[in-house]
């Protein structure tokens, strides 16, 4: 089941550029929801509005019940739990091996150890990279490491799923 993300008059900028204004949408729990437009227009600066890593200068986010703009750290901390997130650049640890790098969500929100690498095992079948786990970003392709980052964004199975540029890097089949 998914939660409902409500954005009342938004307005976000850089400096004195105008990013967007006024921006007031609801993405309806359990929908498929599209931002769509060329590149440069805000996309990305949307969606890391969306999970509290940029802050707007006016309006809400309202996240399962929660306004993000108002809350404390801790209570980000809580919210961001609901969020799987692939971003444009994938974000990969280039220390870590592909297996690491899907199973750090869930390490990190304190997932047992045998939980967390059935849970990564699977998500790495289902992007078709089972076989890479012991490899380091750096050493795939740029359509593996988005297909890495696509798994550690499914892992969690979280209920709230944002993927900026998802199929930007990938091959055609």
């Amino acid at each position: 089941m998914g939660v409902e993300v409500s954005v009342e008059n938004l307005t976000k900028s850089f400096g004195s550029q105008n990013i967007w204004r006024d921006v007031t949408l609801t993405l309806p729990s359990g929908e498929v929801s599209a931002l769509l437009g060329p590149s440069g227009t805000g996309k990305s600066v949307f969606l890391k509005t969306l999970i509290g890593l940029l802050h707007p200068e006016q309006g809400s986010v309202i996240i399962d019940g929660t306004d993000i703009t108002q809350c404390s750290a801790k209570e980000l901390y809580e919210i961001r739990k609901l969020f799987g997130v692939l971003f444009q650049d994938g974000a990969l640890f280039g220390s870590m091996s592909v297996f690491d790098n899907v199973a750090f969500p869930l390490r990190r929100q304190g997932v047992g150890r045998a939980e967390a690498a059935s849970r990564a095992e699977e998500a790495l079948q289902l992007v078709g990279l089972a076989d890479f786990a012991d490899r380091r970003p750096l050493a795939l392709s740029g359509g593996q490491q988005q297909r890495v980052a696509l798994a550690r964004a499914i892992v969690k199975k979280a209920r709230i799923l944002l993927m900026d540029e998802p199929l930007a890097n990938l091959d055609y089949k």
